[in-house]
């Protein structure tokens, strides 16, 4: 095997998971996510991380059937590389009724520009070299990705899903500048996507200040309202979520 792909959650990449925690943490005063934590680590324990979110029954209805976790590393260096290639590609599935995790894919990526891996690249990412060699290259991975889309059910019409990212640089930067560059067309499921950052934004100021808040900039004011969720997407404009 020159990778794995499984559908169990036990072998999938931690970081993807603390990255995640890492990105919001600093929004909350320090006691708010405390008691989410607790909940989480108690749960993912029954799929190999040590917590789900099960037991949250009042977890209201989602709009979406599954979310998708997305999460790249690349190559990179300082001054920054170009262009910068995925080297690995982690997606978790997320059913948006139970917030159990149902499934995993996980490949590593062969870069053909910068084929040998920067010492920061390895410090930054945590990947070595031997780990990406002989590995497949791009196109090979999204096709990968085709299939167990299709095998996870995720390509039936009626079956709604969306991608989830810690920002927007994974599906409107790095995918479809690399795709670009290479002659590859991005399928139409990495066209809109969930940013986790300007969600967990968007929710601290809902909850924090439910009316407004004024910051002094300057001179200038600046009115923050409680904002609506909303996801992304490379061809039409925000559309809202409806938690």
């Amino acid at each position: 095997m020159i990778a794995f792909l499984h559908t169990g959650a036990a072998k999938f990449p931690q970081n993807l998971l603390s990255r995640s925690r890492q990105a919001v943490s600093p929004l909350f005063p320090a006691g708010v996510l405390k008691g989410f934590s607790s909940i989480v680590s108690r749960k993912l324990a029954s799929h190999g991380f040590g917590a789900s979110m099960a037991a949250m029954s009042s977890f209201p209805p989602q709009r979406y059937h599954y979310f998708l976790v997305l999460d790249f590393e690349a190559t990179c260096d300082k001054p920054q590389i170009h262009p910068q290639e995925i080297i690995e590609f982690p997606i978790l599935k997320l059913n948006g009724r139970t917030m159990e995790i149902e499934s995993t894919f996980h490949m590593y990526v062969q870069p053909v520009v910068h084929p040998q891996l920067t010492p920061f690249c390895t410090e930054l990412t945590g990947i070595i070299q031997g780990m990406v060699d002989g590995q497949p290259s791009l196109q090979q991975v999204l096709e990968r990705v085709d299939e167990w889309m299709a095998k996870e059910g995720l390509l039936d019409p009626s079956v709604k899903s969306i991608f989830v990212t810690c920002g927007d640089w994974d599906l409107k930067v790095m995918l479809p500048g690399q795709c670009q560059y290479l002659g590859l067309p991005v399928a139409d499921y990495f066209k809109q996507w969930i940013n986790l950052k300007k969600v967990f934004l968007e929710v601290a100021f809902t909850v924090l200040h439910p009316f407004s808040r004024r910051l002094r900039q300057g001179k200038m004011d600046l009115c923050l309202p409680a904002a609506s969720l909303h996801m992304h997407t490379l061809s039409a404009p925000a559309a809202r979520l409806p938690w």
